[in-house]
């Protein structure tokens, strides 16, 4: 779940957010800190000036009072220091402020500098050392006396900005959060723009390209899944040119040969016999090149799935040995021996397909089983299953042959199947039917020390 694309982007969402807040906060909280702090200090510096003009105009009877209604009005606690150490306290927070008095402070004041008196000390956890101003003590001269004043305001000022502020939060955190979603978008974006560039070049017919897979999300599944298509379309392209040459190969071989023998037949000094040798020649080609037609027109009907197929209920131990029976001549004739086991079989099939299945088979045992060889034919009932297994002691099929003998016009050795005859389509027809049957076709591996080639179908008995 971690590696999925949906998770990052999320978590990429999330990280943006919580980045872009956590900046923008820290940024505007440093601006409305500096802000309240000047503030403050001005509202502090304006107090101690208002405290000294007020009372130089109102030359009020009693500082006690007078201080009193200026803490009132402005909001403030204060604390008056006489040289004599006569006290007045006013205020709110006034007892905080007397209570953190110290001597070290009256002698600064006194001696004309200032005093801050923390009302709260910083450490670790408290919170208060923000939210309440420190006291700020200066010298002042109400009336004929001067006064050690500590004066501090109940509360921060109101900050006049915080408009401002919070547009500025806002302006922030969506700049700040643009650009991250830009800079993480690309890295996003990039593997899918790799893909769109492979997709043309495979749509322009480079098969060669290939992709990046590392990671385990699902552009990396992506990427895999397009190397296989890019691969899988590179061998579909590579069995498309090697189907038109050997279509062009399998043509151009017999009509090499009409061509050639009707030309001699137009010559006056051929025989008879030659002549009834050069028809037999053309007549054999004719039928080769029909068979041919006709197996490529079979194999397209069966590639576009629109075949007619017609299942029934047949005993299919009848119909091997009916092709047995019906292949006798060709058997007999090179002293074969041929033997079927089976039992009594009922398949829900198309007959007349499967019959072209066990033909091919049979009579491709036939032809490759030297004179007094062996044919066995095996039928048995396996999990629901018609078994046929149809071996022989013949010269067998080379390792290197063995994975593309169902490849279409695939021969193996040439020269062996030019004196056998056929066209290399045989068994490529045989497996789409078995396919359509929803079974599977199989060559059995070779024994040791053991001749002979054995293939397997497996035919479900009721689809």
């Amino acid at each position: 779940m971690i590696r999925s694309l949906y998770f990052r982007i999320a978590a990429t969402f999330l990280l943006v957010v919580v980045i872009s807040i956590a900046l923008a906060f820290l940024l505007t909280n440093q601006l409305f800190k500096e802000h309240s702090r000047g503030a403050m200090q001005s509202e502090i510096d304006s107090a101690f000036e208002r405290i000294e003009q007020l009372n130089e105009v109102s030359e009020p009877s009693s500082l006690e009072s007078f201080l009193k209604e200026i803490a009132n009005i402005h909001h403030l606690s204060i604390v008056a220091v006489s040289e004599s150490n006569e006290r007045i306290v006013v205020g709110e927070r006034a007892g905080f402020i007397q209570r953190r008095l110290t001597a070290a402070n009256l002698t600064n004041v006194r001696t004309g500098g200032t005093a801050n008196l923390n009302m709260f000390p910083q450490r670790e956890g408290n919170t208060e050392a923000f939210r309440q101003p420190p006291a700020v003590g200066k010298l002042v001269k109400l009336g004929d006396e001067e006064w050690s004043l500590f004066v501090q305001p109940d509360r921060f000022p109101q900050n006049s900005n915080f408009i401002e502020t919070v547009v500025t939060l806002i302006i922030s955190l969506l700049i700040i959060g643009s650009i991250l979603i830009v800079i993480a978008a690309r890295f996003l974006v990039n593997p899918i723009k790799r893909m769109n560039k492979a997709a043309l070049g495979m749509a322009s017919g480079n098969f060669s390209v290939r992709l990046p897979a590392r990671s385990g999300d699902e552009l990396g599944e992506l990427a895999g899944s397009m190397n296989k298509m890019a691969h899988s379309l590179s061998r579909i392209e590579t069995m498309r040119q090697d189907f038109v040459a050997n279509v062009s190969h399998e043509i151009g071989s017999p009509l090499t040969s009409i061509q050639g023998f009707a030309e001699a037949l137009r010559s006056e000094s051929v025989t008879d016999e030659e002549r009834r040798r050069y028809v037999d020649i053309i007549q054999k080609e004719s039928e080769r090149l029909s068979k041919l037609s006709e197996n490529l027109l079979k194999l397209s009907s069966l590639d576009s799935k629109h075949h007619p197929f017609h299942p029934s209920w047949y005993r299919l131990d009848k119909q091997l040995r009916q092709i047995i029976l019906a292949n006798e001549p060709a058997w007999l004739g090179k002293g074969l021996l041929v033997e079927l086991y089976s039992t009594e079989t009922t398949v829900h099939a198309d007959e007349d397909m499967l019959n072209q299945v066990w033909t091919n088979l049979i009579t491709n045992a036939i032809k490759f089983t030297p004179e007094g060889g062996e044919i066995q034919i095996r039928l048995s009932e396996q999990e629901g299953n018609a078994v046929v297994n149809i071996s022989d002691t013949g010269c067998g099929i080379p390792a290197e042959d063995r994975e593309r003998i169902f490849e279409r016009f695939y021969k193996g050795d040439p020269s062996r199947n030019s004196r056998a005859g056929g066209n290399g389509l045989g068994l490529s027809i045989a497996q789409k039917i078995v396919e359509l049957h929803e079974g599977a076709i199989v060559l059995e591996p070779s024994e040791p020390g053991r001749s002979g080639t054995s293939f397997t179908v497996r035919l479900p008995m009721r689809r």
